[in-house]
């Protein structure tokens, strides 16, 4: 092993370890450690304070903890964020599969299709949606960032469905007329899922930013419900004098997606090409 794949080797695995601290904080919860994201202290001397022993991230304007605040964001975000992309490994890898085991005509008749959704800007389709239903709850947005975001999924699926159905031990089961569903699950699948989890990844990685911008521009998550964007929003209330409420909230956004697109590159096959196939 060379010293850069050490090295490598050691970023992705200190990457998954902090992404596991911040997964289990946010799973535990911030009454575990005796506090309330939504109780109120008292206006008069909690209102906007600094951090300190007893408020380790300070207050905000509503004299609310915001250590509290950032780990229950951390819950509803990474929660929307696994949500959708369970949504979106379902429909394209279901998608993909049967559009590279397809004739030749419906496989071109499903690919118009992807290559219509991936034209069309995703936060325009989330922002139409948004603004002709209203503000979604976080499992509704969930589905919607879900159903808008499998197109890639599907293309690298298919393109890898293509490469291995033409690989020998495939050519024999259609041989012996093992049929198509059988066929995808038992020799088709296992070989394309390796490069289908790294997509799915790669797309939390894009997920959590556009979630966290979503409830930022009044789009996503509404208040008083805590989302990494809600907290953003409120911060730019007071951009001076509570630096503490922009800071937090940014840390844990840029560490979070950070550490994803640390795993997603150290898990990428070793094809460096297979997104552009």
């Amino acid at each position: 092993m060379t010293q850069a794949s050490r090295a490598g080797r050691r970023t992705g695995i200190a990457a998954a370890v902090i992404l596991a601290i911040i997964v289990g904080i946010a799973l535990i919860g911030p009454t575990s450690f005796g506090r309330s994201a939504s109780d109120s202290g008292d206006l008069r001397t909690d209102r906007l304070s600094p951090p300190s022993a007893a408020h380790p991230f300070g207050t905000d304007a509503s004299s609310r903890d915001v250590m509290a605040r950032v780990v229950q964001g951390t819950r509803v975000s990474l929660g929307i964020a696994v949500l959708s992309v369970g949504i979106l490994f379902v429909i394209g890898v279901a998608w993909g599969g049967l559009s590279g085991l397809a004739p030749a005509a419906a496989d071109r008749w499903m690919m118009r299709l992807v290559d219509a959704l991936l034209a069309t800007p995703r936060l325009l389709i989330v922002l139409a949606v948004v603004a002709f239903t209203g503000r979604l709850a976080a499992p509704a947005l969930a589905l919607l960032l879900g159903l808008t975001g499998w197109a890639q999924m599907s293309r690298v699926v298919r393109a890898r469905v293509r490469e291995v159905r033409a690989s020998d031990h495939v050519v024999a089961a259609r041989a012996l007329g093992t049929p198509a569903l059988s066929l995808f699950l038992r020799h088709i699948l296992p070989e394309v899922a390796p490069t289908a989890f790294v997509m799915a990844i790669l797309a939390a990685a894009a997920i959590i930013p556009l979630e966290a911008s979503l409830s930022f521009i009044g789009a996503g998550v509404a208040p008083p419900t805590a989302s990494w964007g809600v907290l953003l929003r409120d911060a730019t209330d007071h951009p001076t004098d509570a630096w503490w409420l922009l800071l937090f909230p940014s840390v844990v956004i840029a560490t979070t997606v950070m550490c994803v697109n640390v795993l997603g590159e150290r898990l990428q096959p070793r094809d460096r090409n297979f997104l552009a196939r």
